[in-house]
C-alpha cells in the first residue's frame, strides 16, 4: 500500500510542471515549485518506485529545467543515466529520456536543457541497446536517439566517436526484414548526417551499402521508403559523397535484366530525389541523359522505363517547365510512348506525365487536356491515369495548383462519363472523386446536374453516367471529403437507389456503404425515407436465370451482389449509427437471409452475432425466426466432398453453430420452446459435437 500511495503521488506531481506553465505562474513561483519537486523526487529515483519517479523526472526536466540550478539538473540527468544502465528500469528510462530530449514547450520561451554532462554517455548507452533482440527496446532506443541527436547533437567534437558507433550498429538494421525498425534506423542516420557533416565518411561506409541493397527490395514502401529518400537526399545536401558516384551505385541496381517492376520504381525515386538535391550542373546533365534515353525508342525497355519514372519523379520535385527545350522534348517522348507495344513503357510514361505536371502544371496540364479532348480511344485511359496521378501528387504534396484549374478540367471528364470502356469510366470516377475532395463547392453541383439529367432514363449511356457518378461519390467519401459540403447533395445522389439498372443500383449501394462507414452523419437524416425502404426491398430480391454453357447449365442470380451490398450496409450501420435502424422490422429479413446462398448466409451470421451483443432484447423477441434457417443449414446434404470443399462446408456449419451458441446465451433464450428444442437436438447430434465444443470455447 505504501508503494501504491507514493506511486500515485508521483503521478500527480508529474502533471504539475505542465499545469504551472499553462497557468501562467510567475518565475518566482516556478522556481519554488521546481525546488519542491526536486526535493521530493531526488531520493525516490534511488528507491523501488522507479518508473513513476522517472516520469516525474522527465516532466520536471522537460518543462521547468530553467528553474532548476545547474547542480540540480546535473543530478537528475546523472540519475537518469544510472537508471538507463539498469535492466529493470531501462525501458522507462528511455521513454523518459525521449521526453527530456524534446524541445522546450513554446509557452516557456526558454532555452534547451543543457545535457552536455551526460550526452556522450547517453548516446553510447543507447547505441549498445541497438544490438538487443527485444524489438520494443530497440524501437524506443532509436526514437530516443533520433530526438536526442536532433536537439542536442550539434557538439561534433564530443559526439563524433559515439556517432560512428551508432552508425556501425544501425547498418545491419537497415533491411527489409523489419521495415519499421529500418525506417527508424534511417531517421537516426539522417539526423546524424544533418548535425555532423564530418560523419559523412562513416555514413557512406557503414549505412549506405545496406541502403543501396534495400533500394532494390520489392518489399520497400511507405515510411521506410520515405526515410530512405530523405537519407539519400541528406547525403547529397551534406556532400557526404560525390553525386556521380552515388548515381552510379543506384543505376547498377537496375542493370540486371531481372530487376522487378517495384525495384525499378523505387530506384527511380531514389535517383530523382538525389538529382533534385544536387547542383544545377549535375541536374542538367541527368536531364540530358534522360532525354537521350527516351528518344532512343529502340533502346533497352528497362532502361527506358527507368528513364520515364526518373523524369516523372524529378518533375514532381523540380519545375521542368523552367527549361523549355527539356519540357518540350519530355512532353513529346511521353505522348509518343503511349503508342508503344510495351505496356510497362506506356504506364511509366503516363505516370511520368502526371508527376511532371504536378511540378509544372502550366506546362503539362494543357497537353493532358488537349490529348484527352482529341486523342484516340487507345490513349484515353493512359492520359486519364496521368491526370489522376497529377491530382494525387498535388494532394499528397499539399499543393493547390490544380484547384484553380478544376473548371477547365471538368468538361473533359464529364464528356467521357459514358465511355464504353469500363477502365476509362473508372479513371473518370477516380479523377472526379479526388477533385471533389479538393474542391467540393465546384465539383458537387456538376455531379448533381449529371444525376438530374440522366436519372429515370433507360438509355445505356444514361446508366453509364450514373454509375460513374456513384463511383465518384464513393471515392470522394473514402477520400475524406468535407461532410458539410456533401450533405446538401446527398438527397439527389440517393435517387440512384431507385434506378432499375442493376449496375447503377449496386454502385449507389457501395457509395451508401462508404458513407455509413466513413461519415454516417451524411446518411442518418435520410435513412428512414430514402435508404431503408430500398434495402428492405433488395434483401428480398432474386433475379435468377439459367445460362446454357453447352455440356451443362448454370444458374446465375443477378441480384446476389445487391443483397450482399445491402447486408453490408446493415452490418456497418449497426456499429456506426444503430439509432437510425428499425431493428424489430429488420429481424425477420435477417432471418430470411440466413437461408440464402452460402456467401450471404456467412455474412448474415456475423450480423446476427452482432445483434446478440448490441441489441439482445430485440434479438430475443425474434428468436423463433432463426430456428428454421439454422436447422436447414445444419441438415443440408454435404455429399462426397474432400479437401478445400470439405473445409469450406465445415466452416459453413461451424458458422451456423456459432450463431446458435450466441443466441442460446441470451437471457431467456431457453424459455423459447422451439429454440430450446432445436438446441437440444443439435447438441445430441454426434456430427456436431466437436464443432460445438470448439465454438463454445471461442472468446
Amino acid at each position: 500500500d505504501w508503494y501504491k500511495v507514493i506511486a500515485a503521488a508521483l503521478g500527480v506531481i508529474a502533471k504539475i510542471p505542465h499545469v504551472v506553465i499553462v497557468g501562467g505562474s510567475t518565475n518566482e513561483e516556478k522556481n519554488k515549485i521546481a525546488a519542491m519537486i526536486f526535493e521530493a523526487l531526488e531520493p525516490r529515483l534511488a528507491e523501488e518506485i522507479k518508473e513513476c519517479a522517472l516520469n516525474t523526472n522527465a516532466s520536471l526536466l522537460s518543462t521547468l529545467h530553467s528553474n532548476l540550478s545547474k547542480d540540480q539538473q546535473s543530478r537528475l540527468l546523472s540519475l537518469l543515466l544510472e537508471r538507463l544502465r539498469n535492466d529493470t528500469t531501462r525501458l522507462a528510462s528511455i521513454k523518459a529520456l525521449t521526453v527530456v530530449s524534446t524541445t522546450a514547450e513554446p509557452q516557456q520561451n526558454s532555452e534547451l536543457l543543457d545535457m552536455s554532462s551526460v550526452l556522450a554517455d547517453l548516446v553510447g548507452e543507447l547505441a549498445s541497446l541497438l544490438r538487443q533482440q527485444n524489438r520494443g527496446l530497440k524501437q524506443n532506443a532509436m526514437m530516443a536517439l533520433n530526438v536526442l541527436i536532433q536537439n542536442h547533437g550539434s557538439d561534433e567534437a564530443t559526439l563524433n566517436e559515439q556517432f560512428d558507433r551508432v552508425l556501425v550498429e544501425l547498418a545491419p538494421l537497415v533491411s527489409d526484414a523489419d521495415l519499421h525498425i529500418c525506417h527508424l534506423s534511417l531517421l537516426v542516420a539522417k539526423s546524424i548526417l544533418t548535425v555532423s557533416s564530418s560523419c559523412g565518411n562513416s555514413v557512406t561506409t557503414n549505412v549506405l551499402p545496406t541502403c543501396i541493397t534495400l533500394a532494390k527490395s520489392s518489399l520497400l514502401q511507405n515510411p521506410a521508403l520515405d526515410s530512405l529518400l530523405a537519407f539519400l537526399e541528406q547525403i547529397v545536401l551534406g556532400n557526404a559523397m560525390e553525386f556521380n558516384e552515388l548515381m552510379s551505385m543506384l543505376q547498377q541496381m537496375t542493370d540486371t535484366g531481372s530487376a522487378k517492376k517495384h525495384t525499378v520504381s523505387n530506384v527511380a525515386k531514389c535517383m530523382a530525389v538525389i538529382t533534385a538535391a544536387t547542383t544545377d550542373e549535375y541536374r542538367n546533365g541527368v536531364l540530358s541523359d534522360l532525354v537521350g534515353s527516351l528518344k532512343n525508342t529502340k533502346g533497352d525497355a528497362k532502361e527506358r522505363q527507368l528513364a520515364f519514372l526518373v523524369s516523372g519523379d524529378l518533375g514532381r520535385r523540380v519545375d521542368l517547365g523552367k527549361t523549355e527545350s527539356v519540357a518540350t522534348k519530355l512532353r513529346d517522348s511521353y505522348l509518343q510512348a503511349f503508342k508503344s507495344s510495351s505496356e510497362e513503357i506506356k504506364h511509366a510514361a503516363a505516370y511520368a506525365l502526371g508527376c511532371a505536371a504536378s511540378g509544372s502544371i502550366s506546362t503539362f496540364l494543357p497537353v493532358i487536356l488537349e490529348t484527352l479532348g482529341s486523342g484516340g480511344d487507345s490513349e484515353k485511359y493512359l492520359i486519364l491515369s496521368s491526370l489522376r496521378e497529377l491530382i494525387r501528387c498535388q494532394h499528397e504534396d499539399g499543393k493547390d495548383d490544380v484547384v484553380g484549374r478544376i473548371e477547365a478540367i471538368m468538361p473533359y471528364l464529364i464528356k467521357h462519363c459514358s465511355d464504353q470502356d469500363e477502365g476509362v469510366r473508372t479513371m473518370i470516377a477516380e479523377c472526379l472523386g479526388s477533385l471533389t475532395v479538393l474542391r467540393p463547392v465546384v465539383v458537387l453541383p456538376e455531379l448533381e446536374k449529371l444525376v438530374n439529367e440522366h436519372v429515370k432514363k433507360a438509355g445505356e449511356a444514361d446508366n453509364l453516367v450514373l454509375t460513374t457518378v456513384a463511383t465518384a461519390i464513393k471515392i470522394a467519401i473514402g477520400g475524406k471529403v468535407d461532410p458539410s459540403a456533401l450533405s446538401p447533395y446527398m438527397a439527389s445522389f440517393l435517387k440512384l437507389l431507385q434506378e432499375e439498372d442493376l449496375v447503377v443500383r449496386n454502385a449507389s449501394l457501395l457509395f451508401v456503404y462508404s458513407a455509413v462507414h466513413h461519415a454516417p452523419q451524411l446518411v442518418v437524416p435520410l435513412m428512414q425515407e430514402q435508404i431503408l425502404p430500398v434495402l428492405y426491398e433488395l434483401t428480398k430480391l432474386t433475379l435468377k436465370r439459367v445460362v446454357d454453357l453447352g455440356p451443362f447449365k448454370h444458374t446465375v442470380d443477378d441480384a446476389l451482389p445487391l443483397r450482399k451490398s445491402s447486408l453490408s450496409i446493415f452490418a456497418t450501420a449497426l456499429e456506426k449509427c444503430p439509432s437510425s435502424l428499425d431493428i424489430p422490422f429488420f429481424m425477420p429479413l435477417l432471418a430470411k437471409l440466413c437461408q440464402d446462398v452460402e456467401d450471404v448466409q456467412l455474412q448474415a451470421h456475423q450480423v446476427v452475432i452482432s445483434c446478440c451483443q448490441r441489441h439482445p432484447k430485440h434479438t430475443l423477441v425474434a428468436l423463433e425466426f432463426f430456428v428454421e434457417p439454422l436447422t436447414k443449414t445444419l441438415n443440408r446434404k454435404i455429399g462426397q466432398k474432400t479437401g478445400t470443399e470439405l473445409e469450406r462446408s465445415n466452416e459453413w456449419t461451424k458458422s451456423a453453430l456459432r450463431v446458435a451458441v450466441h443466441l442460446n446465451r441470451l437471457d431467456g433464450a431457453r424459455s423459447v420452446v422451439r429454440f430450446a428444442k432445436f438446441m437440444d437436438v443439435a447438441r445430441e447430434n454426434p456430427s456436431f459435437k466437436s464443432m460445438f465444443e470448439s465454438v463454445e470455447n471461442e472468446r
